[in-house]
């Protein structure tokens, strides 16, 4: 079972505060409700919404690639956007092409 958000992971140790953090926003209307829920970490939970806000999971990986554009070579980085944006990037469950190779 995973501890419950602001509980001590071991009160011997370092404290640690737990948050819980929805998958799929609750701002761009999906449910609030235990399967879109995962409990985090504090200072993990921060640093996602400090990097990419209430992005989806595909606009999270655009962000990445723009963020790491100088470790990809451009071509790569192209066709990763592509296929990114290629669907509707605000639906989790569109499938994207299985014949996509970078």
């Amino acid at each position: 079972m995973p501890p419950k958000p602001n509980e001590t992971e071991n009160p011997n140790k370092k404290e640690f505060k737990y948050s819980r953090h929805h998958i799929l926003p609750v701002s761009r209307r999906w449910a609030n409700i235990n399967r879109n829920m995962e409990v985090l970490k504090d200072n993990y939970h921060r640093a996602i919404h400090t990097l990419f806000a209430n992005q989806m999971i595909a606009e999270q990986l655009i962000t990445t690639i723009n963020i790491s554009e100088k470790a990809l070579r451009e071509d790569v980085k192209e066709r990763l956007i592509e296929t990114l944006t290629s669907k509707d990037i605000s639906d989790p469950y569109e499938r994207y092409d299985d014949r996509v190779i970078l």
